[in-house]
């Protein structure tokens, strides 16, 4: 299987009826706009249900790199967790709603001071 920004299994697809950018999956956009826009080595995660295993450790781990311990850092793997939320390193950039790639791509920067 091919990773992700080379089109493989989670290429999130266009249906078949559908054609041309607009009808792209709105995580697939965000995502192939950060890879873009990001050096390699930066981390990027978007949030669904089928990674939160994963997830779990790594948001922890993030959350103490930045300083946060007992209820911050535990509201900080909740945000995490929620889908669509955007993943940065361990950190969690935007919670609750899938940003717009223009959005995505600026709230990373800003927040790795690549701006």
């Amino acid at each position: 299987m091919r990773p992700f920004d080379e089109g493989g299994g989670h290429a999130h697809d266009a249906p078949a009826c559908a054609a041309g950018p607009a009808a792209d999956d709105d995580v697939a956009a965000v995502y192939r706009a950060l890879r873009r826009a990001l050096p390699p080595d930066v981390d990027v995660e978007l949030v669904a249900p089928s990674n939160w295993i994963f997830l779990l450790p790594e948001l922890v781990a993030g959350g103490r790199r930045a300083g946060l311990r007992g209820g911050p850092l535990r509201r900080s793997v909740r945000a995490g967790l929620a889908v669509s939320s955007l993943l940065v390193d361990g950190r969690v950039i935007t919670s609750g709603g899938l940003p717009s790639p223009a959005a995505a791509v600026h709230a990373v920067r800003t927040e790795l001071a690549l701006a």
